[in-house]
């Protein structure tokens, strides 16, 4: 991604509203041991059902109506919500917490009108009808049934990039932990910590790692 795609990323509303959220939870948040466990619960719970998208979406290639999109018309963005809830719990922040969940949820709301118009122009009657018995965000009970199906795809997972969400999540939820324990409660450095940051720092290297690597492909492929 260059510098000009990165700036246009970082001014669009979601990130706009995600960024200060970010830096106001690593100066004030605290968390608890019941705190992280629920909080974990709802990320686990999000990663999940991103990750269950994004073996079965082909975007704008075919409607896709498989998998937790015959349940769902925005899975990716209910997975989402699910991992900033997550955070909020973990975090123990109830009071800005919601005010940016709110902020968040109406930045996904432009966002998925949008793509809601591109895919009633390129499918028509087919996403209209979709549309009409498929829930936007609130998953319905019974599948819808119409429409191509295929089953889940390691590849398109892997295309996705969702595993670098897996990855830094994981790390995220690692370092607000070794706050809480070494800042907040003072704690030792015990093996316990010592084990966790060893795995908070093999996650982040592995991604960095394996993006110097396909950077590496690219530029020998060029």
């Amino acid at each position: 991604m260059n510098v000009s795609n990165r700036l246009k990323r970082f001014f669009k509303l979601r990130f706009a509203i995600l960024y200060p959220f970010g830096v106001l939870a690593v100066i004030f948040a605290e968390s608890s041991e019941r705190s992280m466990n629920v909080g974990i619960v709802f990320i686990i719970a999000g990663l999940l059902v991103r990750s269950w998208a994004n073996g079965y979406a082909i975007k704008l290639e075919k409607l896709t109506t498989s998998g937790p999109y015959a349940f769902v018309r925005h899975p990716l963005y209910l997975g989402t919500m699910l991992l900033l809830a997550g955070f909020i719990l973990m975090l123990k922040l109830y009071w800005i917490g919601p005010v940016f969940f709110v902020m968040f949820v109406i930045a996904y709301t432009r966002t998925m009108k949008k793509e809601e118009r591109m895919l009633e122009d390129k499918f028509q009657h087919s996403y209209l009808d979709y549309k009409k018995k498929v829930p936007a965000f609130l998953p319905a009970i019974f599948p819808y049934r119409k429409g191509d199906k295929w089953r889940f795809s390691f590849k398109r997972w892997y295309k996705s990039q969702e595993y670098k969400l897996i990855i830094w999540m994981v790390f995220l939820a690692i370092a607000f932990h070794m706050k809480d324990e070494l800042l907040v409660e003072r704690e030792k450095i015990d093996a316990k910590i010592v084990v966790w940051l060893i795995i908070a720092f093999l996650l982040g290297s592995a991604d960095l790692i394996v993006e110097f690597i396909k950077k590496r492909k690219r530029k020998a492929g060029a």
